[in-house]
Parts: structure tokens; C-alpha cells; sequence
């Protein structure tokens, strides 16, 4: 994990519907920006700009955001991955 990378997690909403202001976390990730054809939430195939490998125990949720480099990026889809004994997980971005 050598890559800077900041999550903004989604608060949710206050009991008017208004979204809370959103906490922003700094953490070491790897970023690897390759096209991939992933599926969404509703189940379609769209494609997914690069996928941000981070530790399992990062709690992210889809209707949070991840900001590399002051651009800020939707999450398309988390998969938990496992490569011999390390254990990460992908976060694929629109």
C-alpha cells in the first residue's frame, strides 16, 4: 500500500432527507487505474475506471467516495480478494 488516498464517508441523512456533513479519512491504499467491466448495485455491467486496494478492515460502503489526487470518485462496487495470505479488498470506481 503505497498510494495516498482520502474516504469520505457518507453520514447519512438528517430527518428532513438532507444529507449530514461527511467525515474524511487519509489512508495508504494501492491505486491501479485500469479499465474492468464490473456490475453495479442493480446488477448492471458498467465499467469501472480502476479499482483501490485497501486493508479489510477499512469499513467502506457504495454510497461513499474516495478522493485520489483532489478528484473524487463514486465506488461501483466492493469484492473481498485474497492472494495467498494477504487479504485486501477492491473497491472498483466510476
Amino acid at each position: 500500500m503505497k498510494d495516498d488516498i482520502t474516504v469520505i464517508y457518507s453520514n447519512g441523512n438528517d430527518q428532513w432527507g438532507e444529507p449530514l456533513a461527511a467525515t474524511e479519512t487519509e489512508m495508504k491504499a494501492y491505486v491501479d487505474f485500469k479499465t474492468h467491466l464490473v456490475r453495479n448495485l442493480a446488477g448492471e455491467q458498467v465499467v469501472s475506471r480502476g479499482i483501490v486496494y485497501v486493508m479489510p478492515e477499512t469499513l467502506i460502503q457504495h454510497n461513499d467516495f474516495i478522493k485520489i489526487s483532489g478528484i473524487r470518485y463514486a465506488i461501483l462496487n466492493i469484492n473481498p480478494g485474497k492472494d495467498f495470505s494477504d487479504v485486501y479488498q477492491e473497491v472498483h470506481l466510476q
